[in-house]
């Protein structure tokens, strides 16, 4: 998801009883990520303590404190040492509410997303899901919000 809450990858259903750890484990998008196939010459810039750029490729993802410690996961730190992983734990976790944001939209779009999708498959339930999302995109588009 970007900052303008255009949804840019959704995984399959899985059952509820599992956890982050165990979802993320069968997540193809964070997994093709943490095997470096999926945006491995993405190259960016990050800044150590001392001030001093370093190069990075590949990609990472922002989580929360329930997924497993891959290298492309990053969590909110949980214990502050300095101002700058405080800072840095409250723009994480500003993200995180953006993704909560959007699933309140798409409940207040879509109907069935509220009210629970009784259907019998994990396909069915997929489908509809898959489907709202795309629709919530095109209604960024059609609003102006893209």
């Amino acid at each position: 998801m970007n900052h303008r809450r255009r949804i840019l990858s959704t995984t399959f259903g899985m059952p509820g009883r599992w956890n982050d750890k165990t979802v993320v484990r069968f997540d193809g998008f964070i997994n093709m990520i943490h095997r470096g196939l999926l945006y491995k010459d993405v190259e960016y810039e990050l800044y150590k303590e001392n001030g001093v750029k370093q190069k990075m490729k590949g990609a990472w993802i922002l989580v929360d404190g329930g997924y497993l410690k891959w290298s492309c996961t990053i969590p909110p730190f949980k214990n502050y040492t300095s101002c700058a992983e405080q800072r840095w734990s409250k723009w994480a976790e500003s993200m995180r509410k953006d993704v909560e944001c959007t699933f309140g939209i798409l409940k207040g779009r879509f109907r069935v997303l509220k009210t629970g999708i009784r259907l019998h498959t994990f396909e069915a339930v997929d489908d509809v899901w898959f489907t709202c999302c795309t629709f919530h995109n095109f209604l960024l588009e059609v609003d102006g919000l893209h």
